[in-house]
């Protein structure tokens, strides 16, 4: 006679179902994180890039400006390149009174950044000249000795605070007027010429370093900053 065997039930008991679920909902805390931080790598990574390209299109638009521009060159009684700090045109960078350059004056602009920081400071700006082309041809004025001829438009570089967003803009002004945005997000700029950088450059050169800082929606502080020393026309 067989002896009765006993059956058995496919499927889960509640101690494995507890368990299945608890492995399911670790995976999914592990996804969450693991999506989170990929978000933030793309928010730095984004922030970080527009940074770069905009310092480095500001960066360009000076070079470009300085190589043209006149230094060290007097002018209607005026010596350019002209250098001021924080918005005050009445004096230049060594705080000494200067007649002339009040076109140039604005409020300074807004500063983020503490003592301590890499990009903390005043903004040392500039107002500088361009050969004259009177006949458009693309080829500066010679004078009959030779000599450039140089156009009394003066051009500057300042940072000021936008009225209504509050964000700082890096501007290329003539004449005091007529601003063209050549960077936004930025925090400083410091142009130096041989005698505010204690000589360290050479007579006919300029030192221009940006600084551009960007806040991400984490909070999260982004920095960009360049440097370079261009040698001015004449």
């Amino acid at each position: 006679m067989k002896g009765a065997s006993k059956s058995t039930t496919a499927g889960f008991t509640l101690v494995e179902m507890a368990i299945a679920t608890t492995i399911l909902l670790l995976i999914a805390g592990s996804l969450v994180t693991a999506l989170d931080g990929l978000t933030g790598i793309t928010v730095t990574g984004s922030t970080e890039s527009k940074l770069q390209a905009a310092g480095e299109h500001a960066m360009s638009m000076i070079i470009a400006d300085i190589q043209r521009s006149s230094g060290p060159v007097v002018l209607n009684g005026k010596t350019y390149p002209f250098l001021f700090e924080n918005g005050d045109a009445s004096q230049n960078w060594a705080q000494t009174p200067v007649a002339g350059f009040d076109p140039h004056t604005h409020p300074p602009a807004a500063s983020q950044a503490q003592p301590g920081d890499p990009d903390f400071g005043p903004d040392r700006e500039m107002v500088f000249l361009q050969p004259a082309d009177a006949d458009n041809d693309g080829r500066p004025d010679i004078d009959p000795n030779g000599q450039l001829v140089w156009d009394p438009t003066e051009f500057s570089y300042v940072v000021v605070t936008g009225a209504l967003d509050g964000r700082n803009y890096l501007q290329r002004r003539r004449d005091g007027a007529g601003p063209r945005t050549a960077a936004s997000g930025v925090e400083r700029i410091v142009f130096d010429d041989a005698a505010s950088s204690g000589f360290t450059i050479p007579l006919d050169s300029i030192r221009v370093q940006l600084f551009l800082r960007e806040v991400d929606q984490e909070r999260r502080v982004h920095r960009y900053t360049a440097q370079a020393v261009v040698r001015m026309r004449n």
